[in-house]
C-alpha cells in the first residue's frame, strides 16, 4: 500500500507540473470544475494513507476520489481516441490513457470494496452533474480542448459521463440499502 501512496503522490506531482501552465490561465474559482488529473491521485493517496494508518477513510474524500476517478477512466477511453482520431496520433495523449486508468482502477476498487455514506455520494453526484454540464456548455473537458471534436462525439462524452454518474451513484446507494 505504501508503494501505491508513493505512486499516487508522484502522479499528482507530475500532473500538477504538466497542468500548471494551463491552470494559471483559469480563474481560481473555476479550478473546482476544471482540475482533473492532479486532484484524483492526491485524494487517493490520502485515502490509502488513512487505510495504511488503520483508519477508515474520510467519507467525503472517499466519495470525491473514487466516483469521479472511476468515471474519468471510462471517459479517457472515449475522449483520447476521439481526439486523436480528429487531430492525429499524439504520444502524449496516448500515454494519458494509461495513467488515467491507473487512478481510475483505484477508484473502481474502492467502489467495490468500501462502504459509502449517502450524503457524500449525493454531494458528489450534484458536483459531477454541475461539472459535466459546465464542461458541455463551455465546450471543455476540464481544461482539455474538445472544440475540435464534432458535436456528436462531444455529446456522446457528455451522455456517457452523466449516465455513469447516475449508474454508479445508484449502485452505491442501492448497495448500502441492501446491506442495511
Amino acid at each position: 500500500m505504501l508503494y501505491l501512496i508513493i505512486l499516487d503522490i508522484f502522479w499528482f506531482s507530475a500532473a500538477l507540473w504538466v497542468d500548471y501552465p494551463k491552470l494559471i490561465t483559469i480563474p481560481i474559482w473555476a479550478w473546482a470544475f476544471v482540475v482533473i488529473c492532479p486532484i484524483y491521485p492526491f485524494l487517493l493517496a490520502i485515502i490509502w494513507w488513512q487505510k495504511y494508518g488503520g483508519k477508515k477513510p474520510n467519507q467525503y474524500i472517499l466519495s470525491f476520489a473514487s466516483i469521479p476517478a472511476a468515471i474519468l477512466g471510462v471517459l479517457a477511453l472515449i475522449y483520447y481516441p476521439l481526439i486523436m482520431q480528429t487531430i492525429g496520433f499524439n504520444l502524449n495523449d496516448f500515454g494519458q490513457i494509461f495513467w488515467v486508468l491507473f487512478y481510475s482502477a483505484q477508484g473502481w476498487y474502492l467502489l467495490f470494496y468500501e462502504k459509502f455514506q449517502n450524503l457524500p455520494v449525493i454531494i458528489v453526484l450534484i458536483y459531477l452533474f454541475t461539472k459535466f454540464t459546465i464542461d458541455y456548455m463551455t465546450k471543455t473537458f476540464g481544461y482539455l480542448e474538445v472544440g475540435r471534436l464534432n458535436g456528436t462525439a462531444f455529446f456522446t462524452i457528455f451522455i456517457v459521463a452523466t449516465c455513469l454518474t447516475v449508474a454508479i451513484s445508484l449502485v452505491i446507494l442501492r448497495k448500502k440499502r441492501i446491506n442495511s
